[in-house]
């Protein structure tokens, strides 16, 4: 009775112990929730080249954009925990469940979180001949005419929107949001002269900052930029505002342990890569490797912050 009972253990084990030595042995698809171009398709890219050399394998982006992150957070909650899906999340998944009624996953149960990948600010910017010459100039703007003033951010959900939201809430100020689907969209729009002001990320609007088309006012750090020493932070005109965006790799649920340490241990060896920590420089972005427990408890945090920051703010959440 006893050898068979260690024969039962013996065989239970066995796929799990070949599937973590042999992982990965085919291509790996690397989703994330925004159109190309921007961000967070840029971030997977960048991550995803080493983590292939690494791993010996593809890694394959794919963006499966809509509702903030949702959608594509939804394909990777529901796909096969064998390592062969992940997502490359960002920050909007923690403000997601503030934002809607009811979400289709659970925002933290439904995930293996692998490491954080990234952390970086947010910038506001105008058109080089907006009127206001500083974020101070800009709110008092917005709050002569409020609800008129144009602000573009990359999507309902994202953290550009939330951050936004925190502003006006910190201000008593009301813009004008208009969504934009992620990549450069929201930064575009404010240069072609379709909006009056963006919120977004450095990377997604570096080039036509350093191009003269857009003109940033603030970041929204606690500390300023080091790439832009001379834009003053929100939280210089607003204290204490103090926002970052981020992103982490995760997989489904009860990703198997033996995969989830081969991931995780790629994943810090692919972000002490020179090239990798140039590369997020220049987007604005440093590396943030955490490990897995860390990454879980971080991301249940960010969900509760964002959760009050909407109830503060009085967002009534959408079906």
């Amino acid at each position: 009775m006893k050898h068979r009972f260690l024969f039962f253990i013996a065989t239970a084990l066995f796929p799990v112990l070949v599937l973590g030595q042999a992982y990965p042995s085919k291509p790996v698809k690397l989703i994330h929730g925004f159109v190309p171009g921007g961000n967070v398709d840029i971030t997977a890219r960048v991550v995803g080249q080493p983590l292939s050399e690494i791993l010996g394998q593809p890694f394959v982006v794919e963006g499966r954009p809509g509702a903030g992150g949702t959608v594509a957070a939804n394909v990777v909650a529901r796909s096969e925990p064998d390592g062969y899906t992940l997502f490359m999340m960002a920050s909007g998944h923690s403000v997601s469940p503030g934002l809607y009624a009811s979400l289709p996953y659970d925002p933290v149960n439904d995930f293996t979180m692998v490491s954080l990948a990234a952390q970086f600010p947010f910038v506001i910017a105008v058109a080089p001949n907006h009127p206001a010459k500083s974020l101070g100039d800009l709110l008092r703007q917005a709050k002569a005419k409020q609800g008129q003033v144009s602000l573009a951010h990359a999507g309902v959900g994202t953290g550009m929107h939330l951050a936004t939201v925190l502003l006006q809430s910190r201000t008593g100020t009301e813009f004008n949001l208009i969504p934009y689907k992620g990549g450069n969209l929201a930064p575009m729009a404010v240069a072609q002269g379709e909006t009056e002001v963006v919120f977004d990320t450095p990377a997604g609007m570096a080039s036509l900052i350093s191009s003269g088309k857009l003109r940033p006012l603030a970041v929204s750090s606690a500390t300023r930029w080091k790439n832009w020493p001379d834009v003053p932070t929100v939280g210089e005109t607003v204290p204490g505002y103090d926002v970052r965006g981020w992103m982490a790799l995760a997989g489904p649920k009860n990703l198997p342990q033996p995969v989830l340490e081969r991931l995780h241990k790629a994943m810090h060896q692919a972000l002490a890569r020179p090239e990798v920590i140039e590369r997020f420089a220049q987007m604005g972005t440093g590396v943030a490797p955490t490990d897995p427990k860390e990454t879980q408890a971080f991301l249940a945090g960010e969900i509760e912050r964002w959760k009050k920051v909407g109830k503060d703010a009085d967002i009534k959440p959408q079906n």
